[in-house]
């Protein structure tokens, strides 16, 4: 599928969801991964739901395809998998025993499945940029699907909800949607929406249990954030602040390194930490344009590398995708180890960024 795509691409997405024995999610591990689990909630749609890595997905896929039971459903969201397990999808979709995948992702990286019927890889739509829970809200709006918020409780009675009721559960649920896409394709800083990346705070911040009983309680009150959530963005703005301060006196400069996925060398800034990955990522690029072409956020413990830059220079996912990772051409991620031990010994020899 082409850059600009004006429609959406699964016109067969399965319009009985609800008549599935069972219906599974593979998903990522983010907020946009986990979005779509809160979408199939808000509309009544009961889910079996694993949040996977990246670079697990294949196995994670395949692992659920060997247990799939006949009259069942997978949906695959904010991931993609490879060629080979896309072959293996193709198979089962073509068996007369009513197993079926889907899949429903948004990144440049992963175009190629677009090839696949049962795929739908849209990076953007009518010029907007897309998450994967902004599609398969889209998806649903589009099959007539009516927001129904339910617990799935064994003892619970059946909701009745008036019209008036469901108009609104549906204007909180597109409006947490639209809070998801512009946080993960960083819309957000650009029309200066913090709601949006203090939801993403607060998915960091909370066990993901938690995180989705708390947002789909908003659909029912219309409390996007409890409490305790409140307590914790303040104390947390305070803390951000710091490690900004702090994090760009320790960052390094790898000078004139070449990477696969871009023609020439870059000047990368590199700095090591576990929070506020993205905040200090699109910080120290903006205030860094200047001296480096991108910033390299590396997690030592998670074997991580997350990918952040301005402008459109260069295409990190282009970059990560070489790497065996994916993403954004703004925002991507792989592993640290696959960039091998030329990379490692370049940050060790690195100069640090001059001061301002």
């Amino acid at each position: 599928m082409k850059k600009g795509v004006k429609t959406l691409k699964l016109k067969n997405l399965p319009k009985k969801l609800t008549q599935y024995n069972t219906v599974h999610l593979i998903s990522h591990t983010d907020l946009d991964g986990v979005g779509p689990s809160i979408v199939l909630k808000a509309y009544g749609i009961a889910h079996e739901a694993d949040f996977v890595e990246t670079r697990k997905v294949d196995e994670a896929v395949l692992a659920k395809l060997d247990v799939l039971a006949d009259n069942e459903l997978l949906i695959i969201t904010d991931l993609s998998v490879s060629k080979e397990v896309a072959d293996v999808i193709t198979k089962v979709n073509k068996e007369p025993n009513a197993r079926f995948v889907i899949l429903i992702d948004h990144h440049a990286s992963a175009l190629y499945l677009n090839e696949y019927a049962w795929a739908s890889e849209i990076p953007s739509l009518d010029d907007i940029k897309m998450s994967a829970t902004t599609l398969l809200f889209k998806y649903l709006v589009e099959a007539n699907y009516q927001v129904n918020p339910r617990t799935f409780a064994e003892d619970e009675v059946e909701p009745n909800y008036t019209a008036d009721q469901l108009a609104i559960f549906f204007d909180r649920l597109a409006h947490f949607v639209e809070n998801v896409r512009l946080y993960d394709t960083w819309d957000w800083h650009a029309l200066k929406i913090q709601e949006a990346a203090d939801l993403n705070t607060i998915f960091y911040a909370r066990r993901r249990h938690s995180f989705i009983l708390d947002r789909f309680n908003y659909i029912l009150t219309g409390k996007l954030f409890t409490d305790e959530d409140e307590a914790y963005l303040h104390f947390s703005k305070d803390e951000l602040r710091k490690v900004l301060k702090k994090k760009e006196k320790q960052m390094v400069v790898v000078k004139n390194h070449t990477l696969k996925g871009h023609d020439a060398p870059l000047n990368i800034g590199v700095i090591e930490t576990d929070s506020f990955v993205s905040e200090l990522g699109n910080h120290l690029a903006e205030k860094f344009e200047e001296e480096i072409d991108c910033v390299f956020i590396v997690s030592i413990v998670k074997n991580r590398v997350s990918l952040r830059s301005v402008g459109k220079d260069v295409n990190l996912s282009e970059i990560a995708k070489n790497y065996n990772g994916g993403g954004h051409p703004n925002a991507s991620g792989c592993d640290l180890s696959e960039l091998g031990i030329g990379f490692l010994t370049a940050i060790l020899n690195a100069p640090k960024v001059i001061k301002k």
